[in-house]
């Protein structure tokens, strides 16, 4: 993956194909996620496990293991990515 530092945009290739990560949209997102919880890394951790938990817990049991595992996989990569994304600024951040 290679990350082309721009201002407010900031472009990423993966496996050939360029995608633009748009720091006013991170922005809006952080706003809108302010208006019903804590927006921070913490509560970004906790919803998400709050959403693995609805979703074993009401899960069909006609649900394979591998469709819930993908789903789970992918609610744990989400909180990552947030919580490495988001992480609170220092004066000596360079991002």
């Amino acid at each position: 993956m290679v990350i082309d530092n721009q201002q407010e945009v900031q472009t990423i290739t993966l496996n050939g194909t360029n995608y633009s990560l748009n720091l006013r949209e991170i922005e809006t997102f952080m706003q809108q996620c302010d208006l019903f919880m804590d927006a921070n890394q913490n509560e970004f951790d906790t919803m998400t496990q709050i959403i693995s938990d609805q979703l074993i817990d009401n899960a069909n049991a006609n649900t394979s293991v591998p469709e819930l595992r993908a789903q789970l996989k992918f609610l744990r990569e989400v909180s990552f990515l947030l919580r490495c994304m988001l992480s609170p600024a220092g004066p000596t951040s360079k991002y």
